[in-house]
């Protein structure tokens, strides 16, 4: 499996974050969201009166929204380009991005060449991979998603060879869109 870096990137504005207000923002990547909703709950037991508020949207999202002044704290789940070069980043987890399948679905195992077949649309029905006879459901991430840029670097293709039947922004959609067909492949 790959891993790639998981950083958190923290504007200097959080530094200043008013003391009245008690409300720290943290926006960004959806791969981090999860993980820093987590550590708020712990952090806001232990600080009480301090509110947490994390919202996921993307790592171009927590970049804008940090530069904007609108969030205090931007997640982000790949490197910095060299424009964001004005931020801080620091690592806090590192990730791996997986193909998931729907736990009805048949396949016992698929190569990067099948992979890449398949989101191509070169390869169309589950029984060509070790599947039942059904087309096959492609669930991509959007475009400007850092899982996507990561996942496409992996297996050296663009996004506009992608012949995708769903584009999912969030992992929790790709999730559950996965969960409710039997043939998607996300």
């Amino acid at each position: 499996m790959n891993k790639f870096f998981v950083g958190i990137l923290v504007a200097v504005s959080a530094l200043s974050v008013n003391a009245a207000e008690k409300k720290i923002v943290i926006t960004g990547s959806s791969t981090i969201a999860p993980l820093a909703a987590n550590l708020a709950k712990a952090f806001e037991k232990k600080n009480a009166g301090t509110r947490l508020n994390v919202q996921a949207g993307g790592s171009s999202r927590g970049i804008a929204d940090a530069r904007a002044g609108l969030a205090d704290i931007g997640m982000v789940s790949r490197a910095l380009n060299p424009d964001e070069k004005d931020f801080m980043a620091f690592t806090v987890a590192l990730d791996g991005i997986v193909i998931i399948l729907n736990k009805k679905n048949l396949f016992e195992k698929l190569t990067n060449e099948q992979i890449i077949s398949i989101y191509k649309g070169e390869t169309k029905n589950c029984k060509d991979v070790g599947g039942k006879d059904a087309p096959i459901t492609v669930v991509n991430k959007a475009e400007g998603r850092s899982t996507l840029e990561l996942f496409l670097n992996c297996f050296k293709f663009k996004n506009t060879d992608v012949k995708a039947q769903v584009a999912i922004a969030e992992n929790e959609q790709g999730i559950k869109t996965v969960a409710g067909n039997p043939n998607a492949v996300g």
